[in-house]
């Protein structure tokens, strides 16, 4: 059923089963299922990456969701996040409603069963810009507060990182698709494209990502430090985001 997607083979083999079940549980109800997010796009590392599902149904019953959840429990903990539902008539609204969420899963998707939902038509600029630059924003008001609220430990620091690029990173994405920069690839060459797409400096968000990925991890007494240069780059990518929004007069 999986394409050939860069994944370890005991992972295939878990989500060939997941998903067997799962079409069998929806059964005629099922219209659509398609795999988003990191491992769509080839950015999932096992131990730390997740599945993301789209599930498209003709018709939404309260024993369906229940059925659902008794896959996810049984197999969630191999890194499946429970999958998000949805008609095909909801799928349509949210490209105007949720622009950002909308754009993220038109632009990196595997469809494993059904119709591919997502045509060629575009996302309202305007829409799409505010929402990022929303988002953003948002992200620099809950590392403040997240902040306070882990009273400033190690520990506590490293996981709100970890959340908030994250959440930085389709926000990047749709500012570039606003723009007419390229917004596809993995997000290490996404966040290599900013300072000739943007003008801004992603050092910080590089070495962000690579914490999260695992690959260097500052001593207890530097993560302080490491959370203020993040801070201070959310802040100076949501001033860039506004400039480039009415720049662009979006």
């Amino acid at each position: 059923m999986l394409p050939s997607l860069e994944l370890p083979e005991d992972l295939r083999e878990t989500l060939n089963q997941f998903l067997t079940q799962l079409q069998k549980d929806w059964g005629a109800d099922l219209a659509g299922l398609l795999l988003y997010g990191s491992a769509a796009r080839g950015d999932f590392i096992a131990g730390r990456s997740n599945f993301n599902f789209l599930v498209l149904v003709r018709a939404l019953s309260v024993t369906g969701l229940q059925r659902a959840g008794q896959l996810h429990r049984r197999w969630g903990k191999h890194q499946i996040v429970a999958p998000l539902v949805m008609t095909l008539e909801e799928l349509s609204r949210s490209r105007n409603l949720f622009p950002l969420e909308y754009f993220q899963m038109q632009e990196h998707h595997v469809r494993l069963a059904g119709k591919d939902p997502f045509d060629a038509g575009s996302i309202d600029r305007q829409q799409l810009a505010w929402q990022c630059e929303h988002e953003l924003l948002a992200n620099v008001f809950r590392m403040r507060q997240r902040f306070v609220e882990g009273e400033g430990r190690a520990e506590a620091i490293r996981a709100l990182l970890m959340l908030s690029i994250t959440s930085v990173l389709p926000c990047v994405r749709g500012i570039l698709r606003v723009i007419g920069q390229p917004s596809r690839g993995k997000d290490v060459q996404i966040l290599e494209c900013l300072p000739h797409a943007l003008q801004f400096d992603p050092t910080v968000l590089l070495d962000i990502l690579q914490m999260k990925r695992g690959m260097n991890s500052p001593g207890a007494l530097e993560w302080p430090k490491v959370y203020e240069r993040h801070l201070q780059a959310l802040e100076d990518l949501c001033k860039r985001v506004q400039a480039v929004r009415q720049e662009n007069g979006v």
